[in-house]
């Protein structure tokens, strides 16, 4: 069995772990490295999708593999047919670094993570998030069709014969999938993001087990316990583990992470604001507790409305558990009286449905009634603030991580200068979506592979 780290070595995330046996290749994770491409690009400087893949290959973001990638990036590029040279990709679980660089991948090499993972990167695609956000189709790049006058024409996504779908595979508990040489199966962990997985490999010459990103400390926390029963009875070769905070002994807890949000809205007199990881329905789960327990509504937006909708059971609450904030946009025609297809052009074609729901409000309803709401708010929908005009006695709980780059750090600038400037005080309620240092520490030993790989770790 081999194994090459092409991302995730000396950096939290960007995992790309290829696994090699007896002619069979399989990768773990195909994620985004942050630390490389912050080092080229940020949000306002990204690659050129007319250089193909050129610029993540010049600059060393993605791994210039033979037999991987898109074959119409490839030909754009002026390199010839390839042919694949991998057998299968999994997914621990659908955050960026772990799952956003799929796009460049072959649509002929299968997927494979669970229900929740796919889930999530569906409502990825489907609600926008940049150039190279096709993650469970597949569409054609730089391509023509001839149309109607017999002329060349781009093809896009509306182009239905060009757009096909990815061969996605859902996992299940207790259900080990084949690949040519090796047998691989899926174990739930408890991280900060639904539908997160570490991976068993099964080989003749020793068993691999894979953690990807995992906690103790979560509203999960038995599977993790689980897992790490799993990995130590297959009498493990191999352990590849993540270790983000090797290095910390903070031990941290979800339950009082609520408890926290809880006593901060309970003495807040007017609106309260709460910034957490924009997908981790367990902590938007507590703070909905905590909201309830202090009597008020929790207001979630569109993209977590879409989101809460489409996982149904595997969300740890139902969307008319909360109220949906629908924003102005476009030109504003929400609180106007104006036809409803009018109204419908201000917003994507995803989030029409929820303008008219019984328990959406906009910021009219919040204003009135300040004391009445926790507000789900991040940097990326703030400037809603200049309409919602909260008084000075409202509050903003800070639920996710510090900056840990320099951009980071910018964003965070702008948010306090956001903040300074409504006379809005900020405080501080988080729990690490990772195990410390001791956990970490516990586990390999309880799991007692012959070997350990940490990876996820910054040097």
């Amino acid at each position: 069995m081999k194994l090459t780290i092409h991302g995730g070595k000396d950096e939290i995330g960007g995992n790309k772990i290829l696994v090699e046996h007896k002619g069979t290749k399989i990768f773990l994770d195909f994620g985004m490295s942050f630390k490389q491409t912050g080092m080229y690009f940020s949000e306002f400087l990204q690659p050129r999708k007319c250089a193909g893949l050129a610029d993540f290959f010049e600059l060393s973001i993605l791994p210039d593999i033979q037999g991987i990638y898109r074959e119409d990036y490839l030909k754009h590029m002026g390199r010839g047919k390839e042919t694949r040279s991998v057998d299968g990709v999994f997914l621990s679980h659908a955050h960026a670094d772990h799952a956003q660089h799929i796009h460049f991948l072959r649509n002929d090499i299968p997927i494979f993570c669970t229900d929740a993972t796919k889930i999530i990167l569906e409502t990825l695609e489907e609600t926008g998030i940049g150039t190279f956000s096709d993650f469970v189709t597949y569409c054609e790049a730089f391509a023509f069709y001839t149309n109607k006058k017999g002329e060349l024409s781009r093809v896009t996504r509306k182009n239905k014969e060009y757009v096909c779908d990815r061969e996605f595979n859902v996992m299940m508990p207790g259900k080990k999938v084949k690949i040519g040489s090796m047998e691989i199966e899926m174990i739930p962990v408890d991280h900060s993001l639904p539908g997160a997985c570490g991976f068993i490999v099964y080989t003749d010459e020793g068993n691999l087990v894979y953690t990807g990103d995992i906690r103790f400390h979560g509203s999960h926390s038995e599977l993790s316990r689980k897992f790490v029963e799993k990995a130590f009875s297959v009498k493990p070769k191999l352990l590849i583990t993540e270790g983000t905070r090797i290095n910390s002994t903070k031990k941290d807890s979800e339950d009082g992470v609520k408890k926290e949000i809880s006593e901060f809205m309970s003495k807040a007199k007017g609106l309260v604001f709460v910034e957490h990881p924009v997908r981790d329905l367990d902590r938007l789960n507590s703070i909905l507790i905590a909201a309830n327990e202090n009597k008020r509504e929790l207001v979630v937006n569109t993209k977590l409305a879409y989101l809460i909708e489409k996982l149904g059971k595997l969300s740890p609450f139902s969307l008319v558990k909360v109220k949906i904030f629908v924003p102005r946009k476009s030109w504003g025609l929400i609180d106007k009286d104006v036809e409803q297809k009018l109204v419908e052009g201000d917003y994507e074609t995803w989030e029409r449905d929820y303008i008219y729901r019984k328990n959406c409000v906009t910021y009219r309803e919040i204003q009135k009634h300040p004391d009445k709401y926790a507000v789900s708010m991040n940097l990326f929908n703030i400037n809603q603030l200049v309409d919602i005009n909260p008084s000075s006695d409202s509050i903003w709980i800070k639920s996710n991580c510090e900056p840990f780059c320099e951009e980071m750090e910018l964003d965070e600038e702008r948010k306090k200068n956001w903040l300074n400037h409504y006379g809005i005080k900020q405080h501080q309620a988080h729990a690490s979506g990772h195990a410390n240092g001791e956990e970490l520490k516990e586990m390999w030993k309880d799991i007692n592979a012959k070997e350990v790989v940490v990876v996820h770790r910054d040097g």
